[in-house]
């Protein structure tokens, strides 16, 4: 398939599959009447899917009527017969990618009313993994709305290393919006200790020594975790510190890569690279911890 081509190829013809101004229609017509052909339309799902590793044409798949639509409605259908999970799945990766990093694009997901059913796919094994990466984007972008809807959700700690990495980044955006109020009183409702997600963390970056190729941002995630965790409750930085999370930041900054950098991958190129580099993460975290520990000395 053109459309998955890598390196500098793929992006040309990528670019010139999308500005052909049938292409994206015509998807959205076999998304829309397709439902007897499945093969057919997992085959259209991913070529969007791939054409949307390239900005522009992230844009014209978005801001063609009814595409986000379309696709919303084969993930959702469950049990029919006519949309086989493998289909269903193939719509959530399309979904998180015309979601990710682009505003215009979650804008346009807010206004089709769907936050409500992301959220209740967070408790489907088939579709968690890709609403997880929807909602994060969504709440990137729309703030207290999205995180609203994901206050009562349990962030439980998923032992599948990809499940694991998209909740925890889900977890990290959705805490970065809540006063210590709000947070306090998600831990006590969903029965989740600071002290048990703090010894999460630092048992995450023990078992992610490397950078991973198949969760490249988990470290990345769980940092950011650790970071609000501390800015939040100087309680956190005491027990990050009785677990050695000290240790553990300083082999990040002696292992980091540049896999790390980036959201997406085509092949083994790089795509969509992170505004923050995870040495600043890194820096961050080792500040936080070193300046609550001199105020604890001070007192």
């Amino acid at each position: 398939m053109l459309a998955s081509t890598t390196g500098t190829t793929g992006s040309h013809l990528r670019r010139e599959i999308s500005e052909i101004v049938f292409t994206i229609s015509n998807i959205r017509d076999i998304l829309r009447h397709g439902e007897k052909r499945p093969v057919l339309q997992k085959l259209s799902i991913e070529i969007l899917t791939n054409l949307a590793l390239e900005v522009d044409a992230t844009e014209r798949i978005g801001g063609t009527g009814g595409v986000l639509r379309e696709l919303f409605n084969i993930f959702f259908r469950h049990g029919a017969p006519e949309s086989p999970n493998h289909v269903r799945i193939a719509a959530g990766e399309a979904l998180a990618m015309l979601a990710l990093e682009s505003r215009s694009n979650c804008h346009r997901i807010l206004k089709l009313m769907v936050l409500e059913r992301l959220v209740e796919a967070l408790e489907d094994p088939l579709l968690r993994v890709n609403a997880a990466r929807v909602l994060r984007n969504l709440c990137a972008y729309s703030g207290a709305d999205c995180v609203s809807r994901l206050k009562g959700h349990s962030f439980r700690a998923y032992k599948e290393n990809k499940l694991q990495e998209v909740m925890v980044g889900l977890a990290a955006e959705v805490f970065k919006f809540m006063s210590s109020q709000e947070s306090s009183m998600m831990f006590k409702r969903t029965g989740i200790k600071e002290a048990e997600l703090a010894s999460t963390i630092v048992q995450i970056l023990k078992k992610h020594e490397n950078p991973s190729t198949k969760v490249p941002r988990i470290r990345r995630f769980v940092i950011e975790l650790a970071i609000w965790m501390m800015r939040e409750n100087a309680e956190n930085v005491r027990i990050f510190t009785d677990l050695e999370l000290e240790k553990e930041l300083e082999h990040v900054l002696e292992t980091t890569a540049e896999l790390e950098s980036f959201n997406i991958f085509s092949g083994t190129v790089g795509l969509s690279r992170h505004s923050t580099t995870i040495h600043s993460l890194v820096e961050t975290a080792l500040k936080l911890l070193e300046e609550r520990q001199n105020h604890a000395t001070e007192q």
